[in-house]
């Protein structure tokens, strides 16, 4: 039965009504694809009217947005969070990379949001933007620290080897075999591993 617009989003167990509604949007967005996926059909699987689902949605890119930024809270937070914590930069680093692999083999649907991050309007990307930079900021300052120390070799350039660390864990998403799961700690490892053997000095 649809709902009208001044009726609540359905909730189950407790679950937040807006992530309930993103978590919906965009595994229809992966099945479908964004531009193939109407407002009209995120209504119905909501349960709403078309009329409804824009009381709580602006537009599309709205959704797109609220979409991705309930998925960098779910997801990619955390993450930072936890290697942030990390006092030593070597540990930092390598909790970073490993986790951040380990989401990359967890979920496909951060494969979708970057591809479709330039549909956000600048104000929102600047915001996910930022997020995203957390994690580049981290990289770059743990490598140079580690040069500071002299435990990463003085040649590199931090910024470069900062994007090549990302650049390696993102393309996860675009060949992992999501069907294998038994596979995420090895590739999670793997990834770490060549990653801080080209950076670290040999000892």
């Amino acid at each position: 039965m649809e709902r009208n617009a001044s009726e609540p989003l359905p909730e189950a167990h407790g679950v937040d009504r807006l992530a309930q509604a993103c978590d919906t949007a965009l595994a229809l967005f992966l099945k479908q694809g964004y531009d193939n996926t109407p407002m009209s059909r995120v209504a119905r699987e909501l349960g709403l009217t078309k009329a409804g689902v824009y009381h709580y949605f602006e537009s599309k890119e709205h959704l797109l947005y609220l979409t991705h930024r309930n998925t960098m809270q779910r997801m990619l937070l955390p993450v930072l969070e936890q290697a942030e914590r990390e006092p030593d930069a070597e540990t930092r680093l390598r909790t970073f990379l490993t986790e951040y692999a380990r989401l990359a083999t967890r979920d496909e649907s951060a494969r979708l949001l970057i591809s479709e991050a330039k549909r956000l309007s600048p104000e929102h990307f600047d915001e996910i933007q930022k997020v995203w930079r957390r994690g580049f900021e981290l990289t770059r300052d743990a490598i140079a620290a580690l040069q500071a120390q002299q435990r990463c070799r003085a040649e590199l350039n931090p910024t470069f080897a900062a994007f090549a660390a990302l650049g390696m864990c993102t393309w996860i998403f675009y060949w992992y075999d999501y069907s294998r799961p038994d596979a995420a700690a090895d590739v999670a490892a793997t990834m770490t591993d060549v990653f801080m053997r080209g950076v670290l000095k040999k000892t």
